[in-house]
């Protein structure tokens, strides 16, 4: 069973990149809403289940992210690896700093230098869709309520992420650079038109606005109040 799974992990493919990392995300969600629930308890606060949920949404996916983006590549891979197989011998090759690469494939493959196949096409669609609940999250849950500021997250995050790789032997790479932003611009485009749209976002605006921190972010719902 594990040896099945373990070749789906290492295969290089979407799934195998998700299911590296859900074990991980997965614990961080339980260990989040463990510390979270004793925090209520201890504030006797009103438990605000619209922010609540998304918050624990984030942290999980936070931390999925990192494990993809900034950990070495198989990394845990590796560490599954180490714990149910003994092997360690994966981590020597996360001891190195990684390279910079400031060509992107487009460029590249107008020179005729590279060929746009399947697994480049996945690579690059992967990277966009990585990054977007990134773009719808981050205006719901903090108060990014502006363009500007999300176009200024946009740019910071996937530099900050490549500068990352650089020191855990992986690549600061200018497709990962461009893919990222384009997935925060299209999360973003997505969070903002849903404070705009009254019927298509009824149902979620009435949720989100069971938080009162809501409140200045979110449109008044015309359904409800009509």
């Amino acid at each position: 069973m594990f040896g099945k799974l373990r070749m789906i992990m290492g295969s290089g493919s979407v799934l195998g990149y998700f299911l590296q990392a859900l074990p991980i995300a997965c614990l961080a969600g339980i260990v989040y809403m463990v510390i979270r629930a004793v925090m209520l308890r201890k504030r006797k606060a009103t438990i605000r289940w619209g922010m609540e949920l998304l918050r624990l949404v984030f942290v999980c996916y936070l931390t999925g992210l990192i494990s993809l983006v900034i950990l070495p590549a198989n990394f845990w891979l590796y560490f599954y690896d180490g714990v149910f197989l003994g092997w360690w011998y994966g981590f020597e090759q996360m001891l190195r700093l990684g390279d910079i690469n400031l060509m992107p494939s487009l460029i590249r493959w107008l020179n005729g230098e590279l060929s746009i196949g399947s697994w480049v096409r996945t690579m690059l669609i992967g990277n966009i869709l990585m990054f977007v609940p990134m773009g719808l999250l981050l205006p719901l849950i903090t108060r990014i309520g502006c363009g500007r500021r999300m176009l200024a997250a946009a740019v910071l995050i996937p530099v900050g992420c490549e500068t990352l790789q650089l020191l855990f032997g992986r690549s600061f790479d200018a497709d990962d650079l461009i893919c990222n932003f384009i997935g925060i611009v299209i999360g973003a485009a997505v969070a903002f038109a849903i404070r705009k749209v009254h019927p298509a976002g009824h149902v979620l605006i009435c949720f989100l606005q069971w938080d009162s921190a809501w409140q200045p972010f979110l449109p008044p719902c015309g359904l409800c109040a009509s």
